[in-house]
């Protein structure tokens, strides 16, 4: 634990030394609540419903492009800078490493989340918020956060160029976003496409309903992403 606790602080500290932690958040709430509050078929202004969803909605495309710029640099940069053989044989295993960079980015969403609390602040204002459908759909929200970030780490894995990572990690998420509209009808291949997208489990949290066939989704994918990503580590061949 300790080892991941140093990866962690580690990468910390890379976050907060350089701009990339306060662009990175600062571009997230301000485009996020700009197409909410004012943006958009449905601006808030402009119809005053006591609605949460909106936030998520358009938080949940910017949040494609956000999260790879987060996760870009976490294997890439070890690679480009060739600190990852240091790093690597240093008494730590290549899944502590991992978790040690992956915890480093979830705490960046979570601030990301903090900042979100704005909307439902604002929108208490105009109405009663049902405050179960708030909960899960913070749950949702950062568990679709979670599930980009450790797709992004996936990209970063298999590359030393940030660039490169970050189109990946992009282009990734788009395919599991959009992959229950890739397939029309209900046959076989429709509904393998639509159990597959993120899109799909995510909404699902606006019901204020905690299905476990979500949750067990979205902890599969992060689950998956991570193994991909330490396997990729450990077999040293994509440097």
């Amino acid at each position: 634990m300790n080892e991941i606790i140093a990866i962690y602080r580690k990468e910390m500290k890379t976050y907060f030394n350089s701009p990339i932690a306060f662009i990175v958040i600062s571009s997230f709430l301000v485009i996020t609540n700009w197409l909410f509050f004012d943006y958009g078929d449905y601006p808030f202004f402009a119809i005053n419903i006591a609605d949460i969803r909106g936030i998520f909605d358009y938080g949940a495309i910017v949040l494609l492009f956000i999260a790879p710029a987060v996760s870009m640099r976490l294997i890439s940069e070890e690679k480009h800078k060739d600190t990852l053989e240091l790093l690597v044989t240093m008494p730590i295993t290549d899944m502590q490493i991992i978790v040690g960079k992956y915890l480093s980015t979830l705490v960046i969403f979570a601030i990301i989340l903090i900042g979100t609390l704005v909307a439902p602040i604002s929108i208490s204002f105009v109405g009663d918020l049902d405050m179960g459908i708030v909960i899960s759909s913070y749950i949702g929200f950062f568990l679709l956060g979670a599930t980009y970030l450790a797709i992004g780490l996936v990209a970063s894995s298999f590359t030393r160029n940030q660039i490169i990572a970050y189109i990946i990690g992009i282009v990734t998420i788009a395919v599991f976003f959009l992959m229950n509209g890739m397939a029309s009808g209900s046959g076989l291949i429709a509904t393998l496409f639509e159990n597959l997208s993120v899109r799909f489990h995510y909404q699902n949290f606006f019901r204020g309903v905690l299905d476990t066939r979500d949750l067990l989704y979205f902890f599969s994918m992060i689950f998956v992403s991570l193994y991909i990503s330490s396997t990729a580590l450990a077999s040293r061949k994509y440097r």
